[in-house]
């Protein structure tokens, strides 16, 4: 395993749709206490957050693109079909933003997971080139395409792992996995978006579950209950729960390392 210096950790990232904003609070509460990312392996959502850090973006830099761009979705439900989405904003974001293009320009590893839509395995990315590996791990189902990498198509990677710990087994001592999908409260009434929500969450739990005991320290604030993942007009209030939450662990912990 790989010893780190003090204040570099490995990080885990889950995926979560608009969730997916409170990584960059989350991040950003642990940089104040002079914890950086040494390693991240992410997907979803956290695989977008992840590329831009590993590009060596500040979690402000990230915020500023994500408000200049307005990444997110804006959600229509009229003449519904399979796939009825378009990736092709967030292929143009990350084609116009990142200094880097490819897993071997970055100065930290970064782990990229999808899932074969065929075998239904995890797919780990590591080398070549990032932007489909994030394409592919932010594909999720009935609201993409499969995104073809290679001749194989991929979905989003939280249906085979949302906390994807794999790739830093073994490589990494101390592991921060940042979960931001707390199980909502059921809704018996809730409509297409709850029903759907719903449905992923279930379908990725055990994983999560699983997975959450083989990091050194797990986070998942439980305010992100109160956001739904296609809640991307409140990214500033996403931000702020992922933030206070985590500067209130580490304040409780007393943790801080200086560089």
């Amino acid at each position: 395993m790989e010893s780190l210096k003090s204040g570099q950790r490995a990080f885990v990232l889950s995926g979560g749709g608009a969730r997916g904003y409170a990584h960059l609070g989350v991040l950003k509460a642990y940089a104040e206490h002079g914890i950086v990312p040494k390693a991240i392996a992410a997907t979803s959502a956290g695989s977008i957050v992840a590329a831009f850090i590993a590009n060596g973006y500040s979690t402000e830099d990230v915020r500023t693109i994500f408000r200049e761009y307005k990444i997110g979705l804006s959600m229509q439900w009229k003449n519904w079909q399979v796939g009825f989405l378009s990736l092709k904003k967030l292929e143009h974001v990350l084609e116009q933003t990142l200094r880097y293009k490819t897993f071997e320009e970055l100065n930290m590893p970064l782990y990229i997971t999808a899932t074969n839509f065929e075998t239904g395995n995890q797919q780990v990315f590591d080398s070549g080139n990032i932007i489909p590996a994030v394409l592919a791990a932010s594909s999720v189902p009935m609201l993409f395409q499969p995104v073809l990498v290679d001749g194989i198509q991929y979905v989003d990677g939280g249906l085979s792992s949302n906390l994807p710990v794999e790739p830093l087994r073994g490589k990494y001592d101390d592991i921060i996995g940042v979960h931001v999908n707390p199980l909502t409260p059921f809704n018996a009434s809730g409509g297409f978006l709850f029903n759907l929500e719903r449905t992923l969450h279930l379908a990725i739990r055990e994983s999560v579950q699983k997975n959450k005991s083989l990091c050194s320290e797990f986070i998942e604030p439980a305010a992100l209950g109160h956001f739904g993942m296609f809640d991307f007009s409140r990214f500033e209030e996403i931000y702020t729960a992922g933030l206070d939450y985590t500067r209130s662990i580490l304040s409780e912990t007393n943790i801080t390392y200086h560089r």
